[in-house]
């Protein structure tokens, strides 16, 4: 009896045992079952793309700011020298002095031309007597030939005697404006208004003939030079008003005045100039400042920059029908958040507004994409795809 109560005992613990056991193996089947449908759920859901934000281009500016870098030049400016050599011993200007056309820069000794005034005058008077003498010696003779005292030969000599004389007088008239106009060299003087730049600082000193010791600038009205693209040029005209500004912050007006319709073959640029009002003196001339001008914008569309795939080349994705391709463009320029395009993009286009690296070229879109609705455009509105 008690042998038959222990094997029943045992039975009945063996049996809880079981239970146990087939309770949690049944628990662990169905945990790594939700496991597994879990992780298939996953990859279902990986394989599944969230649908791309599609826009369409927008029309982009019609006018822009082209920005124009040049230098400050005098409006006029000469370089002075002596024709001739000498001391200097008057100098009347200093640097920093402004001057009228006509003011004395500076004089060199002038005896040595005094001297040959001198000889000149003698020579004049020598020539007069001579003169003299020879009129009177051709009326006696023509008196004697009359008389039958003389010959027509010694008329002759006297009428050549009379000429040559004449020719002195001419000779020394010459050398009297040779030395006149030597007179004239020994005075410096200004040939423009303006302001004096460059000058010696003190007579005294042997001045060579050709060396330029002063500069005289005219800085009332300055010159903006500067050199634009080619293809900018031809958007600008003279009459344009540019905006200037320097460093400092000193704003001023420019009219364009010259624009040579001829590019460097090297550096593709063309010459410009502009006149710049500087009553006051603010504008300093030498200093480099940048210059706008507002003008007509090539025709663009604009799109948002995180549009732009990653590459050597400019390009996006289009949707063209019901597929990604990509379509290289052109660039005008980046302006805040957005891409300008000149070609490769029309407003009726739609591409996508981030592709990232989700998407690709030649990627089909899902169902349930999203796609604007785009306008016809106008005759005004921009279509670079050209």
């Amino acid at each position: 009896m008690k042998v038959r109560l222990m094997i029943l005992s045992l039975i009945a613990i063996l049996c809880a045992v079981l239970g146990v056991i087939a309770v949690k193996v049944k628990t662990r089947v169905a945990t790594k079952a939700a496991v597994a449908a879990e992780g298939q759920a996953r990859e279902a859901n990986a394989n599944v793309k969230v649908a791309p934000t599609i826009v369409a281009p927008e029309p982009g500016p019609r006018t822009e700011m082209l920005h124009v870098g040049g230098t400050l030049r005098p409006e006029a400016e000469v370089d002075l020298a002596f024709k001739m050599p000498g001391r200097v011993v008057e100098l009347p200007v200093k640097k920093g002095d402004s001057v009228q056309v006509g003011d004395l820069m500076a004089r060199i000794d002038q005896r040595d031309v005094e001297a040959q005034a001198e000889q000149v005058r003698a020579g004049m008077a020598a020539a007069k007597a001579q003169e003299v003498m020879a009129t009177d010696a051709l009326r006696r003779s023509k008196n004697l030939v009359e008389a039958g005292a003389a010959t027509e030969q010694q008329v002759v000599m006297a009428g050549g005697q009379a000429h040559l004389t004449a020719a002195s007088i001419a000779q020394v008239e010459a050398q009297g404006k040779v030395v006149d106009l030597l007179k004239q060299e020994t005075r410096l003087l200004a040939p423009i208004s303006g302001v004096v730049v460059r000058a010696p600082s003190a007579p005294g000193f042997f001045a060579a003939p050709g060396t330029p010791y002063f500069r005289i600038e005219r800085l009332t009205t300055l010159k903006f030079t500067a050199n634009v693209a080619d293809r900018d040029a031809s958007r600008l005209k003279t009459g344009v008003t540019l905006e200037l500004e320097t460093d400092s912050g000193v704003k001023a007006t420019a009219t364009i005045d010259m624009l040579i319709p001829s590019a460097d073959p090297m550096t593709r640029r063309v010459p410009l100039e502009a006149s710049v009002p500087n009553p006051d003196g603010k504008l300093i001339a030498g200093s480099y400042l940048e210059g706008a001008v507002r003008v007509d914008a090539p025709a663009n569309v604009a799109i948002p920059a995180t549009a732009l795939l990653t590459g050597d080349t400019a390009a996006v994705l289009v949707v063209e029908g019901g597929k990604l391709v990509r379509r290289p463009i052109t660039l005008l320029r980046t302006e805040k958040d957005r891409l300008l395009v000149t070609a490769g993009l029309a407003l009726t286009d739609l591409l996508v507004a981030n592709p990232g690296a989700s998407w690709r070229d030649g990627d089909v879109l899902p169902a349930n994409t999203v796609l604007p609705k785009v306008s016809v455009p106008s005759a005004r509105d921009p279509s670079p795809t050209n």
